[in-house]
């Protein structure tokens, strides 16, 4: 999953497929008060409840009402489920809005994954190409009418026309997926998925995938009712929601206003609950401003959260006197600045990373140990098979050295080699004008040339997407990658597989290489147990001998709110907010 952001161009190690032993779901467990990331390494996993049923247990002392407002520096596309890949328009979904066949609970800190519109995880046949699941009785839409099988079926084919912006799993694992480019030209046949009556969902595939049940929590899973689909990402502005909210409405640039789904059936949800009226979203505004004023607590800004990082001119008061008002957990990100390998040579791309200022972009970021991690790895430390490495000058530290990465575009003879990118050119905070002002003269001075395009906030992500792009730094994933659950396999391939390429999307380097997607395909044929290890190779060998992005940092989920909000707790496995376990006095 793509980070959300606005500024950035053993035994004990396996994650296995195993059912989770019996215990109560407490969807109000997890993080709370003032945590980091710092010290010992906790090593992700999800453990599996197949039996989890409906309804999900209620917060202690929550209280039914009210709005919350989430104002937030980044502006989403669209809001459509099956073009959506990032951090933000992710979580407002998963949580609020749209139902999938499987989810994700967070109990005592850790996540657990249960049913949610199927009966258990699935069921797999012998030899694991064939996994079948049975959607619940009774599920509605928001409109009354109800779930089929056939619609889920829809939605994982029509996720086939979003793959530019959306991931890539269904193309690499399902039957047929390398050839079909969704229903819209490719026709309603496909092999890959199926539904045999209007209850059972089947997915047929061209090989093993463990991790298919963790896939099936996407968007790119929730039904959608064809008769309803506009064939284009417009259908977000009034997608059909299965959650316990849906949309009011959504105007691209500025909000998105959700209010309660009265056809919600609480009883077959282990997932979620339902205490807040409505919530709205508020996009591309100054994080600092928003963020003083929530801790101000004036006016609505008493029921306001923000999940931007926590600017480095308040972390006096988050760390003192407000700190009842913050919260710091880990996240799934690694941030990092994507290279386009068909554009810019090895060479140049190893200048860049000497010549990189990172301390000054750090400092204009407003960045601080609360909120970010330097990293010097793709996979984030908490990931099973993480290996502990540093290729020099991929650590996301020091100030760069531009003499000598002068030096070194003279010696490839590559001297005022152009970089192109995109940047953020209305961000009220200016930050991202700063930034690349700071970028833009460090790296001239390094013997570089600099053609910055400075583009609307809400239209940077449309643009960074393409793979066609008259750039070559910056495109997505143009901040980072979020692991899509706890294992580096959503990772790789994700990141790196020629698929994104094929299918008219980006990844890091564009990279479109045989050597990669054969050592990617050998690692996956491997039992997930067994992967960890071989991706955290494939992940040193690839910053060594490939250098497709500049490491950044591993980034920390950070929530600023006003005194009148509570229960705000982190998911771990996104960095962001249990949006829907949140209450507010009014």
């Amino acid at each position: 999953m793509r980070w959300t952001h606005v500024l950035a161009v053993g035994a004990a190690a396996s994650i296995g497929l195993v059912a989770a032993c019996s215990a109560p779901a407490n969807n109000a467990s997890g993080s709370s008060g003032n945590s980091t990331q710092g010290g010992a390494v906790d090593t992700a996993a999800a453990s599996l409840d197949p039996n989890a049923k409906g309804p999900a247990p209620e917060v202690a002392g929550a209280k039914k009402g009210g709005t919350l407002t989430v104002p937030y520096s980044t502006t989403p596309a669209d809001m459509d489920p099956s073009a959506q890949f990032y951090q933000d328009t992710g979580i407002i979904m998963t949580r609020l809005t749209m139902r999938s066949l499987t989810q994700f609970v967070q109990r005592d800190g850790k996540q657990v994954l249960v049913p949610d519109l199927a009966t258990d995880l699935g069921q797999v046949s012998a030899d694991g190409l064939t996994w079948t699941f049975k959607l619940k009785p009774g599920i509605k839409y928001s409109d009354g009418s109800a779930v089929s099988a056939k619609d889920v079926a829809y939605a994982v084919k029509r996720s086939f026309a979003f793959t530019d912006t959306g991931p890539t799993y269904q193309v690499d694992f399902l039957k047929g997926g390398a050839d079909y480019k969704g229903p819209f030209k490719s026709g309603d046949t496909f092999g890959g998925v199926e539904a045999t009556d209007d209850s059972t969902v089947v997915f047929h595939l061209e090989k093993q995938w463990e991790t298919l049940p963790y896939f099936t929590t996407f968007t790119q899973v929730s039904p959608i009712p064809e008769a309803k689909d506009t064939k284009d990402t417009s259908y977000g502005a009034k997608a059909l929601s299965t959650g316990p909210y849906m949309i009011e409405s959504f105007t691209q640039g500025s909000e998105l206003k959700l209010v309660k789904n009265p056809n919600w059936d609480a009883s077959s949800d282990p997932a979620r609950t339902q205490y807040l009226d409505g919530y709205d979203f508020k996009f591309g505004v100054d994080e600092v401003k928003t963020q003083t004023a929530i801790l101000a607590s004036n006016g609505v800004d008493a029921t306001s959260l923000n999940w931007d990082g926590v600017d480095s001119s308040l972390i006096d008061q988050v760390t003192g006197a407000k700190a009842k008002q913050f919260v710091s957990g880990p996240s799934s990100c690694t941030v990092a600045v994507n290279l386009d390998t068909r554009k810019m040579p090895l060479e140049v791309r190893k200048a860049l990373a000497v010549a990189y200022p990172w301390d000054d972009i750090n400092k204009a970021n407003g960045g601080t140990e609360v909120s970010q991690t330097p990293a010097h790895s793709l996979i984030p430390p908490q990931i099973p098979g993480w290996l502990d490495f540093t290729v020099p000058g991929l650590d996301g530290k020091g100030n760069g050295d531009q003499a000598k990465a002068k030096e070194m575009l003279k010696a490839a003879g590559k001297e005022n080699f152009e970089l192109s990118y995109y940047y953020t050119n209305d961000d009220p905070s200016n930050k991202a004008q700063t930034i690349n002002q700071i970028r833009k003269t460090k790296l001239q001075a390094a013997g570089f040339t600099v053609k910055d395009l400075g583009v609307p906030n809400k239209e940077r992500r449309k643009l960074v997407s393409k793979p066609d792009a008259p750039t070559n730094m910056g495109q997505s994933p143009a901040g980072g990658w979020c692991f899509d659950w706890p294992s580096a396999d959503s990772i790789f391939p994700p990141t790196v597989s020629s698929t994104q390429l094929s299918t008219g999307g980006t990844n890091w380097g564009n990279l479109s290489d045989p050597k990669l997607d054969a050592e990617m395909a050998r690692i996956q044929k491997l039992k997930i147990a067994d992967q960890g290890a071989e991706w955290g190779k494939f992940d040193k060998m690839l910053l060594t001998d490939y250098v497709p992005v500049l490491p950044w940092y591993w980034d920390k989920g950070n929530f600023t709110f006003g005194t009148k909000v509570h229960n705000v707790l982190n998911d771990a496995n996104h960095g962001m907010p249990i949006l829907d376990g949140i209450w507010v006095d009014q």
